[in-house]
């Protein structure tokens, strides 16, 4: 039993670029919205630490 792949049409010139820019509108839309979600985040409220935390650093440990 053979299945086949189902594969997008073939479309003129004209159409795959209609097609194109559609798709170009929605990704400038998501790259902002993830922008603005990332800004967002970067505003949050921060929270004091309290507990006292060791690493170990290129040069021993560090706090």
């Amino acid at each position: 039993m053979t299945q086949h792949m189902k594969t997008p049409p073939i479309v003129s010139q004209d159409a795959w670029e209609g097609a194109y820019e559609e798709m170009l509108v929605k990704e400038k839309a998501l790259t902002r919205a993830r922008d603005a979600l990332a800004a967002e985040r970067r505003r949050m409220p921060w929270t004091l630490v309290e507990k006292d935390y060791v690493f170990d650093g290129p040069n021993g440990k560090a706090s």
